[in-house]
């Protein structure tokens, strides 16, 4: 059997996660793990995101949002800061490393305070 050596003290890690405050955030889509194709819960074709705060007080925090296909109005918002042009195909890995400014503000959902993704666009 492997051991593993946990080099930090458990009891100083949070298992809570706040929600972000309403704004807009500079981040990044990572890894491949971050942009996963897969399918909402009523089987429409969709894409998981997360995104990683990549500066300020919140930089490393994630922020998650779902891209139903269906949903043109928020593909167009990816595909613009991925550079992606109407009418072409659209690659997963298109969107490994892609940075962008994401407007976050939070909604309540079931009884807690979560964040939602309002709109992305290109940083800078």
């Amino acid at each position: 059997m492997a051991q593993i050596n946990l080099d930090y003290n458990l009891e100083d890690v949070s298992n809570e996660f706040e929600p972000l405050p309403s704004g807009q955030y500079l981040a990044k889509i990572a890894t491949g793990d971050d942009f996963l194709l897969t399918e909402s819960q009523s089987g429409k074709p969709m894409i998981k995101t997360a995104w990683t705060v990549t500066e300020g007080e919140y930089e490393g925090r994630k922020i998650f949002d779902n891209i139903v296909l269906s949903v043109s109005w928020k593909v167009k918002q990816y595909c613009e800061v991925a550079g992606i042009e109407s009418g072409t195909s659209l690659d997963t890995e298109d969107f490994i490393g892609l940075e962008a400014l994401v407007q976050v503000t939070q909604q309540d959902y079931q009884g807690s305070i979560r964040n939602q993704v309002k709109n992305i666009q290109v940083a800078g």
